[in-house]
């Protein structure tokens, strides 16, 4: 699957897109996990010290957030498109 990371996320990175293998059963939290282990940094920003996702950033799988699907115990699978955004300020 790939996992897209936008806006101040991409420079924890390096880049745009990333590539992560998957095995079935396998969740949007589990995702992160190996994320956060590859790229501790991304990790920190992502997730807080729980393991849940930061109120400053907003997770999508294939254009939905997960707010409205099964949160981070979300299926994913090979194909599938994960997004990371972090909030925008302003104002």
């Amino acid at each position: 699957m790939r996992a897209r990371v936008f806006g101040t996320l991409r420079s924890l990175v390096g880049g745009k897109e990333l590539d992560v293998a998957v095995c079935a059963g396998q969740t949007v939290r589990d995702v992160l996990a190996a994320l956060a282990a590859e790229y501790p940094t991304l990790g920190e920003r992502v997730r807080d010290d729980a393991g849940e996702v930061q109120k400053s950033v907003h997770v999508l799988v294939n254009g939905r957030s997960v707010k409205f699907l099964d949160g981070l115990e979300t299926a994913v699978r090979d194909g599938d498109l994960i997004a990371l955004f972090p909030a925008i300020g302003g104002g």
